[in-house]
């Protein structure tokens, strides 16, 4: 049975780093790419200024500019990747695509923030650790 894999990236160096580190470590897995589109990292006064549908083009622009990447990357390690969207908070999502695709693991890149600064911003990886159902790997 192939182990189904679950790399969510948002276009940071860090991102890609995990994603190398997942195909090197897993060769024969299946493997999902997951970007969730994040709103509300998108200002107020951007949405009223550009408007919700420049906004929502130019995320699923980002998206396909990242899936390019992987799977440039993938084509290195002569492996095929499943491309993946979705939009919401992202640890949330992340751990709900994980639960409803019968994912085998999760490998996410930590940014390395200091003690104080995950108190105060949070820390996606660290809340995909505490709430996924299936083992997470988290690449430093």
């Amino acid at each position: 049975m192939t182990v189904h894999i679950l790399v969510p990236m948002d276009g940071s160096p860090m991102a890609k780093q995990t994603l190398e580190h997942a195909l090197s470590m897993h060769p024969d897995a299946r493997f999902t790419i997951l970007y969730v589109i994040d709103y509300i990292e998108e200002s107020y006064s951007a949405r009223a200024l550009v408007g919700a549908d420049k906004l929502q083009e130019r995320a699923e622009e980002r998206a396909e500019e990242l899936f390019e990447e992987a799977e440039e990357i993938a084509r290195e390690h002569s492996e095929e990747i499943e491309t993946r969207t979705t939009v919401g908070d992202p640890s949330r999502e992340i751990v709900a695509y994980a639960e409803e695709h019968d994912v085998d693991q999760i490998v996410i890149g930590s940014h390395g923030r200091s003690p104080m600064s995950r108190i105060l911003l949070g820390s996606v990886a660290e809340d995909v650790t505490r709430r996924a159902p299936v083992p997470v790997t988290v690449v430093r």
